[in-house]
């Protein structure tokens, strides 16, 4: 079973333009908000507002997926600038393929799910940090991020490394669970903390390296540019797995361009990952294990303090002949059953 865990899933154009106009806001005098006089309409799915074109793209992203042997997708939803506002859930009403996923209803009811390939499809919400510490991960959002699956960060300067690796990963509820590192980008500037890197790890916190951004450039980018990006994604990689030893390091896509050059096979990884230096078993293990191992450390956000959640009884399934019989009367046949079947063996005895 194999993992990506950084889809890019479309916004519509509204979503973004509301988060960078609260981003942007300042101190001044307060501007009365206008009530609307009709109430917000409710999306009725998690295509509402999204462009035709985009959605085929992504469409076409989820399918490559599928056909390359990867059982588990994360749908990323990232806003284009740091604010201290989240998102909402486009997932809330629904996946964006439920007969591919076994944990929906749509899955078993339509045809022929035995023969096709399951597509677990899991939310992620991604966000940038800057020096300005601005991030959505306080108390007040806590019950809109409790909508997503994984929470991940991507520090873009050493206090916002720092933030990430020390605060952020502490257990809680808006505990985040990767650390994606932009590597393609520039040089860093910064130097890799070993004593923050590990501090992260120790709880649960993983290190995402995107190799589509830096290998599979948008066609847009000059050559120029596309070399220096493989030699900055080749050279600092390489120092992040000399850092952590290639333990709690996951690779994942993030591709944003053209699906058909920007995904890759999963034994294509984890050749890529032996030539940054991790070793042959760790490489497979950043698609299967350790990305499993991140889903799972995941789910104790939605507990009581990472430690208790609230059990779901499931009734046990009635045998069919007692199906129509009411559930006080079917306790009482089997006390009965049991009490003659014991009045019969004491019989047997005395004679």
């Amino acid at each position: 079973m194999y993992f990506d865990l950084y889809l890019p899933f479309p916004l519509p154009p509204d979503t973004d333009d509301g988060q960078s106009k609260k981003s942007k806001k300042g101190k001044g005098k307060a501007v009365p908000t206008p009530i609307p006089s009709t109430p917000t309409p409710v999306k009725k799915d998690c295509w509402s507002g999204i462009e035709s074109r985009n959605r085929e793209v992504f469409v076409k992203k989820v399918a490559l997926s599928g056909h390359l042997g990867y059982s588990v997708v994360g749908l990323t939803v990232s806003p284009n600038e740091p604010s201290n506002q989240v998102i909402p859930s486009p997932f809330s009403s629904g996946l964006p393929f439920p007969n591919l996923d076994p944990r929906s209803s749509s899955y078993a009811s339509s045809s022929g799910s035995s023969s096709k390939t399951p597509l677990v499809q899991v939310s992620r919400y991604h966000m940038r940090l800057d020096d300005n510490r601005v991030h959505p991960l306080t108390s007040q959002n806590t019950n809109t991020l409790k909508n997503y699956d994984i929470l991940s960060v991507a520090p873009t300067s050493e206090k916002a490394f720092q933030l990430a690796c020390t605060d952020l990963s502490n257990p809680g509820p808006n505990q985040i669970s990767i650390i994606t590192l932009p590597l393609h980008e520039r040089p860093f500037t910064f130097r890799f903390n070993w004593k923050q890197m590990r501090q992260a790890q120790r709880n649960g916190v993983v290190f995402e390296l995107l190799y589509s951004p830096a290998l599979y450039p948008p066609s847009s980018t000059s050559p120029e540019t596309s070399r220096r990006y493989r030699q900055n994604f080749l050279s600092n990689a390489r120092e992040v797995i000399r850092i952590t030893g290639g333990k709690g390091v996951i690779l994942s896509s993030g591709s944003n361009g053209d699906p058909s050059t920007g995904l890759r096979g999963a034994l294509d990884i984890v050749n890529l990952a032996t030539m940054i230096g991790m070793p042959s078993n760790l490489a497979k293990e950043s698609i299967s294990n350790t990305t499993k191992n991140v889903l799972l450390r995941a789910q104790a956000r939605k507990t009581f303090k990472a430690v208790m959640s609230i059990p779901k009884l499931v009734p046990p399934v009635d045998d069919s002949d007692n199906s129509d019989m009411p559930s006080s009367k079917k306790r009482l046949s089997d006390i009965t059953d049991v009490e003659q079947g014991n009045n019969a063996k004491v019989k047997k005895v005395r004679v």
